[in-house]
């Protein structure tokens, strides 16, 4: 594989990875919510530390979906879109997804591997100029060239299809 390919690979698991977690993590921290509530309500004596408990517990998981579900997002759009920092973003990303087994330690490694070796010169190696259409050099220019391109041909002259054989002539 290329390191374009390595890249787009590992920007795309990214994405996947972290989406799964952003969603995991924000659905316990719905769940931690929903169970707060119901608590401080079924005992009203109580329900200013069950209500702190949970408070905390909830700050805890959120601050989790922050790190292990945005971090690898914004890793994978980084890598996706060749930033200048998606590669420190990227080690740090995989270094946190190592204590997730075992996708995340085979995504961190993978990762780590192909940013400290290849990754590191296909990062800083950025294209010289970037141009209005960005990571796609070969866009379509909706025609543009093409209809400067024809004032300069010469006009063809028509030459008219040949005529199709007559079937009804029965000699």
């Amino acid at each position: 594989m290329t390191p374009q390919d390595h890249n787009k690979t590992i920007g795309i698991m990214h994405l996947v990875y972290g989406g799964f977690h952003a969603l995991t993590l924000g659905a316990v921290a719905l769940v931690f919510i929903l169970l707060g509530l119901g608590a401080g309500s079924s005992n009203p004596g109580d329900a200013g530390d069950i209500a702190l408990g949970f408070g905390i517990i909830v700050t805890i998981v959120l601050i989790a979906f922050a790190v292990f579900g945005l971090l690898p997002l914004l890793a994978g759009l980084g890598l996706l879109r060749r930033k200048s920092w998606a590669r420190t973003v990227g080690i740090v990303s995989s270094i946190l997804m190592m204590l997730n087994m075992p996708f995340g330690m085979a995504l961190g490694i993978y990762t780590l591997w192909f940013l400290m070796s290849e990754g590191k010169v296909f990062h800083e190696s950025r294209p010289a100029r970037e141009d209005w259409r960005g990571a796609l050099p070969n866009a379509s220019t909706f025609g543009w060239d093409a209809q400067s391109a024809s004032r300069t041909r010469p006009p063809y002259e028509y030459v008219p299809p040949p005529q199709p054989p007559n079937w009804r002539d029965e000699s």
